[in-house]
């Protein structure tokens, strides 16, 4: 009688091999096993607020991004990993690149590559989704892998809260791990931003960043206004009007439009949370005037659109 070997473990879950590869598949990511080792590989994940954080021991196998997979838009998340133990490679356009302890590397699934590690490699991940950096007006988009400059102070101190963050997973309360993810995703400014700064490079531009964070943060605010942005900003009214509408969007559609964004991402991932307590938490001052917005923007109510999201599958470890 033939035994199958169950080396891997997936959120407490052992597996073989073709189980491993599988379950992979259904998160949008093509493992491939190496012939010239056996180790044993370990994935222990947990969700927060749409964001996949992420603690792996891997062995002896390679990934690539799946981009047409039919039920996981890979393309619409960012991957923040930090190396901890071992060595991570990776390959793109015939590029090789190293990761070893200490570093960290963002990886964005439209710039196709391919990781692997050999000997058992531990890491941090962090999976983030890319609308969550829109509404803070960051960086979404990487078309080379994108390694952090670790001479920084601000970079390293970043790193070391990613470390954090994840090391937090399943410990602490469901609502201060969401708080520590947002912190997470603040930060991806400093981690984002190229070393030339040109994400400054004007400052119109810096203010219209500076904008969108502020609009971020303060979401549920139903007094959120030109006015009180700008006395945040210590600018006039007329100067954040024009930063962010050389960005094509007049300062309070640009709110709404959030608003929606934020209040999408909350329905899909807390189902269990009332669509009222959703709308109050995004800003609306009624769950009527959020339903009317709400349909205009995604064509259909709250509610099918919760529907809608309970009869998906295929998501990401953790949910």
């Amino acid at each position: 009688m033939a035994v199958t070997l169950c080396e891997n473990v997936l959120d407490g879950t052992p597996m073989c091999r073709d189980e491993w590869i599988e379950a992979m598949r259904t998160h949008g990511l093509q493992f491939r096993f190496d012939s010239g080792g056996s180790d044993m590989s370990t994935i222990n994940s947990a969700r927060a607020d749409g964001t996949d954080i992420v603690d792996a021991d891997i062995a002896w196998q390679s990934v690539s991004p799946m981009m047409h997979h039919p039920t996981v838009q890979n393309a619409e998340y960012l991957y923040l990993q930090i190396v901890k133990g071992g060595a991570l490679s990776i390959v793109q356009h015939g590029q090789t690149m190293t990761f070893r302890p200490g570093d960290m590397v963002v990886l964005d699934p439209l710039a196709k590559y391919e990781a692997s590690v050999r000997e058992a490699t531990h890491m941090s991940i962090v999976r983030m989704p890319k609308s969550a950096l829109r509404e803070r007006g960051l960086r979404e988009r990487f078309r080379v892998v994108h390694r952090p400059d670790l001479e920084s102070p601000d970079v390293r101190a970043v790193r070391e809260f990613m470390v954090y963050l994840t090391s937090q997973a399943g410990k602490v309360s469901e609502a201060l791990l969401a708080r520590l993810v947002g912190q997470g995703l603040d930060l991806m400014e400093v981690l984002a931003n190229d070393r030339n700064g040109s994400a400054w490079s004007s400052p119109s531009a810096a203010i219209a960043l500076r904008a969108k964070q502020l609009i971020a943060r303060r979401i549920g605010d139903p007094d959120l206004n030109v006015a009180s942005i700008a006395a945040v900003l210590n600018v006039s009214t007329r100067t954040v009007s024009r930063a962010l509408r050389a960005n094509g969007i007049s300062a309070m559609r640009y709110v709404w439009s959030m608003r929606l964004e934020h209040a999408a991402g909350r329905l899909a991932s807390a189902p269990q949370v009332t669509i009222q307590e959703i709308a109050y938490r995004c800003g609306f001052t009624s769950p009527s005037h959020f339903s009317r917005e709400f349909r205009k923007r995604y064509d259909m109510t709250p509610r099918e659109y919760v529907a809608s999201r309970e009869g998906a599958c295929g998501h990401a470890p953790g949910k």
